[in-house]
C-alpha cells in the first residue's frame, strides 16, 4: 500500500485509500441481514492486513435508531483487537447528525450543530470506540439551525475537549471550507464530501483541500447502490480504460480500481473511502493503489458523461 503524509489529518503515515465501515452497520443486498458481528471484525481486520489502515464511521451508522453508535462500537473492536495495534490504525468518525426513534416507531432523522449536542455526540462517540479518534468531523451542516462559523467554532470545542486531536467537515462547499479555515486558524483536517463517476459537483472542494493539504475523503466513490452495481456498464469510459490497462500490462484490472485510481490522481490529499463487506472486495480496493492512468486516461474519464446526481442530495440526510 503507498502512503502519504498529510500533517492536517495526523502525523501516521495515510494509505492512498481508506474502508467505510457504514455498510457493515446495514443489511447486506445479497441476504438483507446484518453481517454478523464477528465477520464484519474478520473483514476489517482482512482489510488492515492488505495496508488500508484509515476506517471511516459515523455515530449515525446503525440498522436503525434503537442501535445508534452500532457501527462505532463495531470499529472500535475491530481496531482494538488488531494484531497491529491502536497505533497503526486512522480512525475517521462523524458527528452532528441525529437520529432518534420517532412516536410512530419510525426513524427520525435531523442535523445539530449546537455546542451542547456536540460534545456529548464527540463525548460518546469515544466512549463507544473504546479510545479517542484520531479526528472528527461535522458530518452535515444545519444550515437553519445558526451561523456556520458559530458550528466550527463548537467541533474546535470539542477538539478543546480532548475528545479528537484534529477537527474536519463533511457535505460542505467552498465558502463553508473558507469560513471553517478562518475560524479554525488553518486547522481544519479534512472534508469529506460526495465523488464519483455519478456525482462530481464541488470540484472547488476539492481543489481547496489539495491546495492546503487538507485530506478530501470521497464517499460512496463508485456511486452507491445500482449505480455502485453496474458501474462498468453505466459509466462505460472506466470499463474501458480498465480493458487497455489490463491488455498492457498483463494484469486483470477492474472498472472500480479504474475509479479509485482516477479519484486518487488529483492529489495526494486525496483518500477515497471505499466500502468494504467482503474479504475479496478489500483485496481489489488494495490493488488499486498500484494502478496508474496517464494523462490522457484521466482526461477521458473526466470528460465522460456524468450520472444522475447525488445519492443523498443535500437537503436529505
Amino acid at each position: 500500500m503507498k502512503h502519504v503524509s498529510l500533517p492536517q489529518l495526523t502525523n501516521k503515515p495515510v494509505p492512498t485509500i481508506g474502508v467505510g465501515a457504514m455498510l457493515l452497520a446495514e443489511p447486506l443486498r445479497s441476504t438483507g441481514e446484518l453481517m454478523p458481528w464477528d465477520d464484519a471484525i474478520a473483514v476489517l481486520h482482512h482489510t488492515f492486513a492488505q495496508g488500508i489502515t484509515l476506517v471511516d464511521t459515523a455515530d449515525i451508522y446503525a440498522p436503525d435508531a434503537s442501535q445508534f453508535g452500532y457501527d462505532e462500537r463495531l470499529v472500535g473492536e475491530a481496531v482494538r483487537t488488531w494484531e497491529g495495534g491502536r497505533d497503526s490504525i486512522i480512525v475517521v468518525t462523524k458527528i452532528g447528525i441525529t437520529l432518534n426513534v420517532g412516536a410512530d416507531g419510525e426513524d427520525e432523522w435531523g442535523r445539530d450543530g449546537s455546542y451542547d449536542y456536540l460534545m456529548r455526540a464527540a463525548e460518546a462517540s469515544v466512549e463507544r470506540l473504546g479510545f479517542v479518534p484520531d479526528t472528527i468531523l461535522l458530518h452535515r451542516v444545519n444550515r437553519e439551525q445558526q451561523p456556520f462559523a458559530k458550528s466550527v467554532e463548537n467541533m474546535l470545542a470539542v477538539r478543546e475537549a480532548g475528545f479528537a486531536p484534529t477537527i474536519g467537515i463533511g457535505n460542505v462547499h467552498l465558502d463553508e471550507c473558507e469560513i471553517a479555515w478562518d475560524v479554525s486558524g488553518g486547522t481544519i483536517s479534512g472534508v469529506e464530501n460526495e465523488r464519483s463517476p455519478r456525482y462530481r459537483d464541488d470540484e472547488d472542494v476539492l481543489r481547496w483541500c489539495v491546495e492546503r493539504g487538507v485530506a478530501y475523503f470521497p464517499w460512496s466513490p463508485f456511486g452507491g447502490g445500482d449505480d455502485a452495481a453496474n458501474l462498468p456498464t453505466k459509466y462505460p469510459a472506466f470499463a474501458e480504460v480498465a480493458a487497455e490497462i489490463s491488455a498492457s500490462t498483463g494484469n486483470d484490472v477492474t472498472a472500480y480500481q479504474v475509479t479509485l485510481s482516477w479519484l486518487r490522481s488529483n492529489g495526494d490529499a486525496v483518500v477515497p473511502i471505499a466500502a468494504v463487506t467482503r474479504t475479496a472486495t478489500a483485496d481489489i480496493n488494495a490493488a488499486s493503489a498500484n494502478v496508474e492512468l496517464t494523462a490522457d486516461q484521466i482526461a477521458r474519464l473526466d470528460a465522460s458523461p456524468v450520472g444522475t446526481g447525488s445519492v443523498f442530495p443535500d437537503d436529505e440526510d
